[in-house]
């Protein structure tokens, strides 16, 4: 993926590695297969992370952190709060002997200038260190690499390398020391990655840290005073053609899912390639250097020979896979004298639906329903076990009463009301455990334009009342048991009286109505819907306002698209990926936690029928824009176990508070202060106004710099991208910022017909107002 080759120098290139190899003769016959295919949940792949019972791998594309499973298929881990960043983000585990404050097993990544960590199974990624501010750390770096000292020659701390040329230590702290420069006015320069800690048993290099620099195809060493060995094989630049990483190959390599020892991940060819432990047999110690480059530079070998005491280099695999970051299963297995059965992992902490009845609506025009009845189609069992607990489903709306149907008592008119947006829902599943069990309905949506989460604000004849909507605080983002807004009693509802937040109407067949009628707790027959327990994705609010006779809802405008990258703790995308129209999200309801229309949670032995509806983000049809979807479930004898309660993101010491709002003239300005342990950076606002007093926001300022500079209309504006430097929006410990907002025109001075949200890094969401 590097931009930067020095193409003149190819046949020269060639030719050094060719004699090195004919030097020693020796080509290594490996046996790589591929284990992730592309299309199977992970897209341009770059860093595998993988213990004997869990596989990771970052993305290029996205801040999406996959899960593998044994078949080689992805499903979101985690997402870094970072947005749409084009990076290259680099993985490692600490090691069993890491020092505390390290914990072993915790999970880290680098993005540009910043390490994050998660603590497996729980995907949720907190800063954890930033060298942007260390020595004038990396301000031109695309990205940087990171180690962990496993021999103890740099205090067993982890080592990141930045691609233009700086080395820095990190703690178990997160605190942050500056060790060397590979770029020099005198060597000039340098872009280099994949470090690793060589061992000592590998010659005079053993206990320095090695790394790759691909603009001079060469491998560099760097001692614990920093001092850096630019040929530390006595070969000339060019050598090492595409040099990507530096890996050490284990004495005991452990094995995930079997027989898979070591992991290539490829971006350019959209895999992840694996090698068995045999491969590795008696190489304990050598180190491996995988080439990026195209064609066949594969992967060098490098051995210490102890009996003459000299470097001796082979051809591992040639092969013409471009690679990115790889990694060694972590950990060391030696073997047991007692024969072991193979291990089989359990599947990693994301949720992967087994078995799970997957139902697609179909597409259709908006239609003009006629008198004619309108048939209920048979449900049809899917076979998933000995209690077959789910079956199909289509709703049978729009139709005119009398039909084939039940009418209803109260609301004849509601059974003819069109859903002429049912194309947003692109698929939908019903999830079982243990054969019997339903615990999900997951829905799917994508659109041109972001999902409706819940209506925000009522103009009701010029008295405005606000409800919460949980905001979007990063691209994607996700919510458990979200804010949606104003409920149906209070008026959340479209021009068809319909709720606007993601609804879903539960009807249980086996009592009175619902065994006569299976319409029975639907909107149309009066039911109340319930708001969703789960969002991910992008989403944004509406505002219903009422003139007289007349009602119109309104969406705010559309966040950042984010495609099919759903936010943390979103379920796999249906198989096959369903159209992409720039906008998705998934809603999710947990059986256990719905309730029927007799307002009881649902029973063991009953069966349902499960009915949800959602609204898109531009409302521009006649009765409003939503889709519709169906399906039924049948409860085992014995209840299900309550799906479990995420963890909560820690939350820093201290908190960020508000301690000024002023509203006067064409600005309103908002003083924040922060009393957390740590200095925290500005990194999305968000804000609704007024548009008919204020008029359009021109700028937004923090202190004496602009962080946003368009003029924005509609009454609410939201970003992820804001201007000026991390520095300059950052809040010292103890310290306060002011925020300025100006308008067009003199502004509102009532706080409540506003609200803001601002997002710092680590601490999280502020709600500035109302």
């Amino acid at each position: 993926m590097k931009k930067r080759t020095k193409i003149s120098l190819r046949t020269k290139i060639y030719l050094t590695i060719v004699g090195l190899l004919a030097l020693t003769g020796v080509l290594y016959a490996a046996n790589p297969s591929v284990f992730v295919m592309p299309g199977n949940g992970v897209f341009r792949p770059i860093s595998p992370a993988v213990t004997q019972t869990h596989f990771y791998v970052s993305q290029y594309e996205n801040g999406d952190v996959k899960t593998v499973d044994c078949n080689g298929m992805g499903s979101t881990f985690g997402t870094l709060p970072i947005g749409q960043v084009l990076v290259e983000k680099y993985m490692a585990f600490a090691p069993a002997n890491a020092v505390p404050p390290f914990v072993p097993g915790d999970l880290f990544v680098t993005v540009k200038q910043q390490a994050l960590r998660a603590t497996p199974p729980v995907g949720i990624f907190m800063p954890f260190a930033d060298w942007s501010g260390v020595d004038g750390g990396c301000p031109t770096t695309d990205h940087s690499s990171l180690t962990f000292d496993k021999v103890g020659t740099f205090g067993n701390k982890m080592i990141i390398t930045c691609e233009q040329g700086r080395v820095f230590l990190v703690d178990g702290s997160g605190g942050v020391t500056h060790l060397a420069d590979t770029t020099t006015p005198a060597h000039g320069e340098t872009f280099i990655e994949g470090p690793a800690v060589l061992p000592l048993t590998f010659g005079p290099l053993g206990g320095q840290i090695m790394v790759a620099d691909d603009q001079h195809h060469q491998l560099y060493t760097i001692n614990n005073l920093g001092t850096v060995n630019y040929t530390p094989f006595g070969f000339p630049d060019g050598t090492f053609y595409g040099a990507e990483q530096i890996l050490v190959i284990p004495q005991f390599p452990c094995t995930y899912c079997g027989d898979r020892a070591f992991f290539v991940a490829s971006a350019v060819d959209d895999n992840i390639v694996s090698y068995p432990p045999s491969d590795f047999a008696g190489l304990g110690g050598d180190i491996l250097i995988p080439s990026e480059l195209n064609p066949n530079y594969g992967m060098f070998r490098v051995h210490f020979d102890v009996p003459s005491n000299s470097y001796q280099f082979s051809s591992f695999d040639v092969n013409s896979i471009s690679k990115e970051g790889s990694s060694f299963v972590d950990g060391s297995c030696p073997p047991t004298p007692t024969a072991t059965p193979t291990f089989t992992p359990t599947p990693s902490a994301t949720f992967t639906p087994t078995p799970s009845a997957t139902f697609t609506p179909t597409p259709s025009a908006t239609f003009t329903p006629t008198p004619s009845a309108t048939s209920t189609p048979t449900p049809t069992p899917t076979s998933t076990g000995s209690c077959n607990p789910l079956a199909s489903c289509t709703p049978p709306y729009p139709f005119v009463c009398p039909s084939g149907h039940p009418c209803p008592s109260s609301s004849p008119a509601r059974t003819n009301v069109a859903f002429n947006e049912s194309t947003v829902l692109k698929c939908f599943r019903t999830t079982v455990v243990g054969d019997c069990n339903p615990t999900q309905i997951q829905v799917f949506y994508n659109d041109e334009h972001a999902l409706t989460l819940g209506v925000r604000q009522i103009n009701n004849n010029g008295i405005i009342t606000n409800y919460p909507v949980s905001p979007l605080t990063m691209d994607p983002d996700s919510a458990y048991n979200p804010a949606t807004g104003a409920t149906e009693a209070q008026g959340g509802v479209d021009t068809s009286f319909r709720p606007m937040f993601p609804a879903i109407f539960v009807t249980d067949l086996s009592v009175a109505p619902g065994n006569t009628n299976e319409l029975a707790g639907d909107w149309q027959y009066g039911g109340t819907g319930q708001p969703p327990n789960f969002v991910s994705g992008t989403w944004k609010a509406a505002v219903r306002t009422v003139t007289g006779s007349t009602v119109t809802v309104t969406p705010d405008n559309d966040p950042p698209k984010n495609d099919w990258n759903l936010g943390p703790g979103a379920d796999p995308v249906c198989s096959p990926t369903p159209q992409d129209e720039g906008y998705g999200a998934e809603v999710r309801w947990d059986i256990s936690q719905v309730h029927d229309d007799h307002n009881m949670p649902l029973q063991p032995g009953h069966r349902y029928r499960l009915y949800f509806m959602v609204h898109d983000g531009d409302q521009n049809k006649t009765g409003g824009d939503s889709g519709q979807g169906c399906s039924y479930i049948t409860l085992p004898s014995v209840a299900p176990s309550p799906t479990p309660t995420p963890t909560p993101t820690p939350t820093p010491i201290g908190t960020i508070t508000v301690t000024n709002k002023v509203f006067s003239a064409k600005t309103v300005q908002i003083t924040f202060q922060n009393g957390t342990t740590s200095s925290q950076v500005l990194n999305a606002l968000q804000m609704t106004w007024p548009q008919a007093t204020n008029g359009n926001l021109q700028s937004v300022t923090m202190g004496a710099t602009t962080i946003y500079n368009k003029s924005t209309g509609g009454g609410n504006f939201i970003s992820f991208s804001l201007s000026g430097t991390a520095a300059q929006r950052t809040i010292a410990t103890g310290g306060s910022a002011t925020l300025t907002f100006t308008f067009q025109n003199n502004v509102n001075t009532t706080a409540a017909n506003y609200t803001g949200t601002a997002t710092f890094s680590p601490f999280g969401p502020v709600t500035y107002l109302p």
